[in-house]
Formats: C-alpha cells, sequence, structure tokens
C-alpha cells in the first residue's frame, strides 16, 4: 500500500461523522499525514495532547512578543499546526480504541487553556504596537468572559444539570464553543436563530479562519469578535440555566 493510499485509509478510519468543515478539508487530513509513522510507535494520545499545549504556548510567545506582520503570520501558522496536533490525539485513540471519558475532558481542558492564552496573548502584542493601555483593560474582560463561557459550559454538562432539568448529555466533551448552538431540528436550523448559532459557532472556533486574520493584520477586530461572542454565549447559557432551575 502506497504512503497516500494509507494516509487516506486512515483519515477515514479516524474522522468523526459530523465535523466542522476546517476539521474535514484541512486540520484532520494534516493529522492523518501524522498518524501513519505515530501508529507505529508507543506515542500516547494524552502524550500528543500534552504536546499541542506546549506548541501552543510557543505560538502564544511569538505572538505576544515578537512585533511585524511576517511574525504574526509566524505565529498563528504554529498555532494551526498546534490545532492538528489537538486533532491527531482524538483520531489517534480512535484509531488504537483507546477513546475514554477522561480522554475527552483533558482535551477538553486543554481547549480552556488555549482560549486564555489566546485572548492575553492578543490584548499583549496589541499593547506594545502602540501603547494603549485600554488593550489590557480588554484583554482583562476577555479572560474574565471566556471563564464565564467555560464554567458555565462545564455546569451545564454536568449529569447533576442534566438530570434535574432533562435535557441531553452532549455527545462529546469538545470545545466548549460547540454549546454556542446544540443540535437542532432542521426546520429550527434553517431559522434566523439557527444561523445565528451558526455564525456563532464558527467565529468562536478561531482555527478555522484565524490564519484570515493573520494575513490581513486585523488582530484587533478578531480579538474584538471573540470576545463578543464568548460574552453572547455566556449570556445565553446563563439565562437558560437561571430560567430552568429558577422556576421551582
Amino acid at each position: 500500500m502506497s504512503l497516500f493510499s494509507q494516509i487516506a485509509a486512515v483519515y477515514r478510519e479516524t474522522k468523526k461523522p459530523k465535523d466542522i468543515l476546517w476539521n474535514r478539508f484541512v486540520a484532520r487530513p494534516l493529522a492523518a499525514v501524522l498518524l501513519v509513522p505515530l501508529a507505529k510507535t508507543r506515542t500516547t494520545p494524552n502524550q500528543i495532547t500534552f504536546l499541542s499545549l506546549v506548541t501552543f504556548v510557543a505560538a502564544m510567545a511569538g505572538l505576544a512578543i515578537e512585533r511585524g506582520h511576517l511574525w504574526l503570520v509566524a505565529a498563528v501558522a504554529v498555532l494551526e499546526f498546534s490545532y492538528v496536533l489537538d486533532c491527531v490525539d482524538g483520531q489517534l485513540a480512535r484509531l488504537r480504541h483507546h477513546s475514554s471519558p477522561v480522554g475527552a475532558h483533558l482535551d477538553f481542558l486543554m481547549d480552556e487553556l488555549k482560549a486564555f492564552l489566546l485572548v492575553a496573548a492578543c490584548g499583549i502584542r496589541l499593547w506594545r504596537a502602540d501603547g494603549h493601555e485600554l488593550w489590557l483593560v480588554e484583554a482583562l474582560l476577555g479572560l474574565v468572559v471566556v471563564s464565564c463561557a467555560i464554567s458555565l459550559t462545564t455546569f451545564m454538562r454536568r449529569p447533576e444539570y442534566l438530570a434535574a432539568t432533562g435535557a441531553a448529555r452532549p455527545a462529546s466533551a469538545g470545545d466548549y464553543g460547540d454549546g454556542f448552538a446544540s443540535a437542532a431540528a432542521p426546520a429550527r436550523a434553517m431559522s434566523v436563530i439557527g444561523l445565528v448559532e451558526d455564525v456563532g459557532r464558527f467565529l468562536v472556533h478561531y482555527p478555522s479562519y484565524i490564519l484570515i486574520v493573520a494575513l490581513a493584520d486585523q488582530l484587533d477586530v478578531f480579538l474584538h469578535v471573540y470576545i463578543a461572542i464568548n460574552a453572547a454565549y455566556a449570556g445565553r447559557s446563563l439565562l437558560s440555566v437561571a430560567l430552568k432551575l429558577g422556576r421551582s
């Protein structure tokens, strides 16, 4: 079997039935390229998860410290590689049939840490570029907003909350932004609300478009939008919790 055939076979075996376009056509095919040699080693999915975090930290250090447009693009390119590694860990677990709840929760924890690092690094870079302290204030506000969004998602996925409200258990413990729009009926998906939720999910999933942001040198716009979307999700989630638990 040729190398290309092996990569194609691994991709088909480890892909998710329902996935976002960026994962389906970019991240997971690239992850399959790395999976072919990794499958023959003793490397564990959790080790890849931690390597993804280390790579992301390096990307954010470059983003925050180094100036210039080329450094911005380079840092985001490393961020994208970190995300490919983030796909590798789950695909490697599925390839070896070693998927586990703790692995899924570890992956969710890494997503939390990366979201915090991203907001902080963006704020520091923008502040160092023009010296306006408002960027640091916005970054601090963004950290509060993102932490609230993540905390609400964690609470709403607790079995106690699901049992108390009769809500359906999420399919997986993936990116907290997936909660922006839960699984809905086709009619609802075609509604204006469904369209807004789809846009919100796309904007929260920054690996899908942050490379375009970097190439256009619009990191300031990205930070505004990312914080706003997380704030909208946190507000909606808090309202939902209050309505469901405050009735009786």
